[in-house]
């Protein structure tokens, strides 16, 4: 009786003072000035998200999907990429509150309100607190913040040189003609199907990765990978797992590892959860053998003739703290880093360029393979470009700015504006309320608040883009937020000036139509805060550029020889196709183009970047002029 009435006493007082907290929030959400959505548990509350998602399963069973600014869809965080702007337009404001018992949320979609917050850095300072799981080998400049962020940024700035973009540009050169070259070697010389090329992708840019910020070259059919072998001769350590197969098991399944603490693993017989800490120690090892090697061959280096290295990892271990001279009572060099910071930072540039730069060349290829036609103008533009010359003449100084001011570059721009890698970028309010203008009434963002700048709906907000008429309103996959405009459509030419715009323009206008336009000498300019694939303000991604010359070089080599085309595989076969009339055709690869939308639209999620699982489009790479669909408008 006495268990039965402790529990009874506790489970009240955690409702009185789950309600009281409501209370105070509410009224802190009122006195805001900003419009406010009452949800019954905190976003942030992952232990209450996960015991309840079969409630909410069935509570949609029984009442439907609900609408985009429900607080049912408010609770959690998927909303932001299946309803992106949808729920700003529902609740007709580009700033609102999610108000919970255990804290306030803000979102928005105002470019001229993230500008304010990415300026004022020290009142909204990053929301390290969902970020330090990235801690996971060290202190970084992901997760630090203050004195500490500005070191890490001084010294792994250095790394980021334009002799190490000029490696990138070269080994993307290399690596890209053999990926290709595997990629159009199918039986009896025919063009293969390429049931996701997202995995390929994924090897190119480690490739890239591995010699530009490890200074190690691997083969493409990994025969060169770190470990490959079961034991590391000049170690003496036994490996289970490769590099290559430690790095991207832990990127698959890394929620894991920032939900699940270590201690509990050994309590839950989970076979995938084991595997993920496994190689997390993988990981951690060869990453520690990386650096011991990197210092040795420095060393070595040093006290011969030979000129230094360029790769980012040598930059990293020449700023790491000397012990007996640069730290001292517990503090740090302006310009050193420690080995757990090296190996922290070593992590996070592994995470955040093996990702993104392979999602961006995957997607900007499915686009344009679902786009033919504007696949068309821009080979013709990278024509231009080189004059003749073969991809393998491809030089950086002379064609990387051409390239990123061409058309093919609106198509990167233009595949950045709807995938960006991340959801949202988390900032927050310490204990003193801030101010912020919006539409030019003065608000109070309530103390302890998250804000989260939503990516995916301020780079659909009319307000800020140059928009036409939707081609199509029927799609049904496409969420109901931008009805009457093109915001939700791949279109690059709305990045193409036109006479009536000027360089840096910051109006948004009419999309133009792709037709008789030119290659500007600089493309549309966004406003301030509307355009975030890399963040903006003084924390932008330090690997931006690092990203653009990997990304341009690929597709440009890939582009200039090739044509990427959806494979029909599904719908008809090779002969079929052959035989086919022009209409059949175009109704053969309608059908694959509808498939190929609702994969990238239905089928994203964001583990720690924004990328297809659970599906997967086939695609063909052929030779220019030998397409089957040749004739097809998109």
């Amino acid at each position: 009786m006495f268990i039965l009435w402790a529990t009874s006493f506790l489970v009240i007082t955690y409702v009185l003072r789950s309600c009281l907290q409501l209370w105070q929030n509410i009224v802190l959400a009122r006195a805001s000035g900003l419009d406010f959505v009452v949800v019954p548990i905190y976003p942030y509350n992952r232990l209450a998200l996960v015991a309840t998602r079969s409630f909410f399963r069935a509570l949609d069973r029984i009442w439907g999907s609900p609408s985009p600014a429900s607080w049912r869809r408010l609770v959690g965080s998927g909303w932001l990429w299946s309803c992106r702007y949808a729920t700003f337009a529902e609740l007709k404001t580009d700033n609102f509150l999610v108000v919970a018992a255990g804290g306030i949320v803000m979102y928005t979609a105002d470019a001229d309100v993230i500008a304010q917050i990415v300026n004022r850095d020290t009142d909204f300072p990053k929301a390290v607190v969902l970020s330090k799981p990235l801690d996971l080998y060290g202190p970084n400049i992901l997760t630090a913040e203050g004195a500490a962020w500005r070191r890490h940024r001084r010294v792994t700035s250095q790394a980021f040189t334009e002799k190490n973009n000029e490696l990138v540009w070269k080994e993307t050169l290399l690596q890209t003609q053999t990926m290709v070259s595997s990629w159009t070697t199918g039986v009896d010389g025919e063009p293969k199907t390429l049931p996701n090329m997202a995995e390929d992708t994924m090897r190119l840019s480690l490739s890239v990765l591995s010699r530009a910020l490890l200074g190690h070259s691997m083969d493409w059919s990994w025969g060169n990978d770190f470990g490959n072998n079961a034991k590391s001769e000049d170690k003496g350590n036994c490996h289970s797992m490769s590099f290559t197969n430690s790095l991207q098991f832990l990127l698959s399944h890394i929620l894991y590892l920032m939900m699940v603490p270590r201690w509990l693993v050994r309590f839950i017989p989970n076979k995938t959860l084991s595997r993920c800490h496994e190689a997390s120690d993988e990981l951690r090892s060869y990453m520690r053998e990386m650096v011991l090697a990197k210092r040795t061959a420095i060393d070595e280096k040093e006290t011969s003739s030979d000129s230094p290295t360029l790769d980012i990892l040598s930059n990293l271990i020449r700023s790491e703290a000397n012990p007996s001279n640069e730290v001292s009572n517990g503090t740090i060099g302006s310009t050193s880093l420690t080995e757990s910071e090296v190996i922290g930072n070593l992590f996070v540039f592994l995470i955040a360029g093996h990702e993104t730069s392979a999602n961006s060349i995957h997607f900007s290829l499915l686009l344009l393979a679902i786009h033919p036609s504007t696949q068309r103008k821009v080979q013709q533009d990278i024509d231009r470009i080189l004059e003749g010359r073969t991809p393998s003449d491809l030089d950086y100084k002379r064609d990387f700015p051409r390239l990123l001011n061409s058309l093919l570059g609106a198509v990167l721009q233009e595949q950045l504006r709807l995938i960006t890698p991340v959801l949202s970028i988390p900032k927050q309010v310490g204990s003193k309320p801030q101010t912020l203008i919006v539409n030019k009434n003065e608000i109070h963002v309530p103390p302890k608040t998250i804000i989260r700048l939503s990516v995916q709906a301020v780079h659909r907000n009319p307000r800020f883009w140059p928009n036409s008429t939707s081609n199509d309103r029927t799609k049904s996959y496409f969420p109901p937020s931008n009805p009457e405009n093109d915001l939700e459509e791949f279109k690059p030419e709305r990045w193409l000036r036109t006479g009536s715009q000027s360089p840096g323009s910051q109006s948004p206008a009419t999309t133009p139509p792709l037709e008789n336009l030119t290659t500007p000498n600089k493309l549309y300019s966004p406003p301030r805060g509307a355009y975030l694939p890399f963040s903006v303000g003084p924390r932008p991604c330090l690997g931006q550029k690092f990203a653009n010359v990997e990304i341009m070089c690929a597709l440009a080599v890939i582009l200039s020889q090739y044509s990427v085309e959806l494979a029909v595989d599904d719908v008809a076969s090779d002969e079929e196709v052959a035989q086919m009339s022009k209409a059949e055709k175009m109704r053969t690869w309608a059908k694959a183009r509808d498939a190929a939308d609702k994969v990238w639209q239905q089928k994203m999620q964001c583990m720690l970047t924004l990328q297809i699982r659970g599906g997967a489009v086939p695609l063909r790479v052929v030779r220019r002029h030998s397409e089957r669909f040749s004739d097809v408008e998109d």
